[in-house]
């Protein structure tokens, strides 16, 4: 039986007895030595190109890592990725929940939920040192919505902003960027993120982007007069600029988020349309990073002052 060369050795104590067949192959083991000691019962092929020592502990970290190599376009998530993380209320870990692009075709694997999602980008995982590819703060934070209760929930927010490894801003966009209706934790997010940030729900959010726009030279009124729409209902915008039928809409109720609000939001979006206005809706999430969302307002009131020149 041929001893594994001490840089693979290497390679199996820093990713958790895992190694892939490329970092095997940097490390002076070919593919035929690797057959061979898969042979002789020192090594054992996991997922794709993923190879065990089977010495190694199969630890939650060895499986992770092995799932981070083999499919490095996804991430893990869910109980196992706030386990990794150090986050307090974790329900048990297994299976593992590992995030992975819609439409590609993975599994199934034992002790393993796939959890396909359109929406992965760069900034929503992270590559420990040891190999295993987790959630960012800030997407597992939202996973973790579709698993835990409410109060667990709020509690894994609380600690991941106190130990500054994530800011409601951050949270903000990534809620921005997922919540919808039907998503599973899209609902329990918004609420964490809504009872977290103390706002009232009052005319406060309108002053704040008011008081954004102006200092932006955004020439915007408040409670403009009514406008009546084409099926004959008169409605009121928060936010206005009637020279160029330009009106923003600050959305503070959850409902918003939901099928039922965004259906009446858009059907009245719609019919604004009919009579010549651009509506700009404003949820409680994009006021977690009020100077972005004021700066993307002003962008859209020029793009409209510049079409209807």
């Amino acid at each position: 039986m041929q001893p594994l060369p001490e840089e693979a050795l290497e390679c199996f104590r820093t990713h958790h007895g895992m190694c892939t067949a490329e970092l095997l192959t940097r490390a002076g083991m070919s593919r035929r030595m690797r057959l061979r000691a898969v042979a002789d019962g020192l090594l054992e092929l996991w997922y794709e190109r993923v190879f065990r020592i089977r010495s190694a502990p199969l630890t939650l970290e060895a499986r992770c890592v092995a799932l981070s190599m083999a499919f490095p376009r996804g991430f893990i998530t869910g109980p196992a990725g706030g386990r990794l993380m150090g986050l307090r209320r974790m329900p048990a870990v297994q299976p593992i929940h590992f995030a992975h692009p819609h439409g590609r075709h993975i599994g199934p694997f034992d002790g393993v939920r796939l959890r396909q999602s359109t929406k992965i980008e760069p900034a929503h995982s992270i590559l420990r040192k040891d190999g295993i590819r987790i959630a960012s703060p800030a997407r597992l934070a939202f996973d973790l919505a579709a698993d835990l209760g409410a109060v667990d929930h709020r509690s894994i927010v609380e600690q991941l902003l106190a130990e500054h490894k994530v800011t409601m801003a951050a949270l903000g966009r990534m809620g921005t960027t997922l919540a919808r209706p039907g998503r599973s934790g899209s609902e329990r997010f918004v609420a964490t993120l809504l009872l977290r940030s103390g706002r009232p729900v009052d005319s406060h959010p309108e002053l704040l982007v008011l008081d954004g726009l102006r200092r932006r030279q955004i020439p915007v009124v408040t409670q403009h007069p009514d406008l009546i729409l084409p099926n004959g209902r008169p409605i009121r915008v928060d936010l206005a600029v009637p020279t160029v039928r330009w009106g923003v809409e600050i959305d503070i109720h959850p409902d918003h988020l939901l099928l039922d609000g965004t259906t009446r939001d858009k059907r009245r979006d719609r019919q604004c349309h009919l009579i010549g206005w651009q509506i700009e809706r404003v949820t409680e999430l994009d006021l977690l990073d009020l100077e972005a969302i004021c700066d993307e307002l002003a962008q859209l009131y020029h793009v409209r002052c510049r079409a209807a020149a």
